[in-house]
Formats: structure tokens, sequence, C-alpha cells
């Protein structure tokens, strides 16, 4: 491992106590049920935790752009924080909030459109050329992509 990855290693350990790591290559920022996270370095890894952590965060001309995510006890995920340009998205309990008021789908919003996207429910920002797309079971979600290009 480069001393990214075990600088990674120990940041997640010293969060969640125990963290299993196993690297992997990707193209897109993704997470699943399992606990894989696939960034968009391309490394992907195992994290078990149910602590809450970022999966992105950045900011392009001037737009500020962060997820956060928390799995629950299942290995799902159980929250999603959406934060684009100080307006929250947060998916939970299969509900979509948007500045804290439940939302039905399609959902047009100034910087986003959030749609049902076949078995997927898609959210398409506006001012970034970023989409968000997840799949919703119950007990949390079981995959969450972020791609670059709507």
């Amino acid at each position: 491992m480069t001393s990214r990855q075990w600088m990674l290693a120990v940041c997640f350990s010293l969060v969640s106590g125990t963290v299993k790591l196993t690297f992997l290559r990707s193209v897109t920022c993704r997470t699943f049920g399992s606990g894989v996270v696939q960034p968009f370095s391309g490394l992907g890894f195992h994290v078990w935790s149910n602590c809450q952590f970022t999966l992105t965060r950045f900011t392009h001309n001037r737009v500020e752009y962060d997820i956060t995510i928390r799995r629950g006890e299942n290995g799902l995920l159980s929250q999603v924080e959406i934060t684009m340009n100080k307006v929250r998205t947060v998916l939970q309990n299969g509900s979509i909030l948007v500045e804290w008021e439940s939302v039905s789908l399609p959902y047009d919003h100034t910087y986003q459109h959030i749609f049902q996207y076949g078995i997927y429910t898609k959210l398409r920002s506006s001012l970034l050329p970023l989409s968000v797309t997840w799949h919703s079971v119950p007990g949390g979600i079981d995959t969450l992509s972020l791609f670059g290009t709507n």
C-alpha cells in the first residue's frame, strides 16, 4: 500500500475502531451496501463502520458540493446527505427531504431535479455537471453512485 492508503486506513481506524480494507479499481465514485467504496481516484476499499463520513466534497465555479453517508448495522446506507450550494437533501428511511421538507417525485428545484430513473432514483444538478443515482431497498440504500456528467 502507498503512504496515502496507509494514512486513509489509519484515519478510518481512528474514527470507527475496526476497519477492513480491500483495494480495487474504479472509474466512478460509488458505494455499495456491503461497505465497498470506489472513489474518483480509482482505488477502492472496504469500510465497515456506522459512523457518518464524507464520501466526497469539492467546490466547482464557487459552488460547494458535499455528500456524507452513514451505514446502518445491516451494512446498507441508512442516511445520505447531499448539500449543493447550501441546499440540503437528505435520503433516509425511504424518504427524500429537501431543506427539511418531504418531497415527492418528480421534484424540481432551482438547483436540482430528482426523478425516477428505472429502478433507481436520480438527482441531477443544474449547477454542476453531476448526478447522484441510488437504489432503495427495504432497510436502506444498497447502491449510491456519483457521476461526473448528466
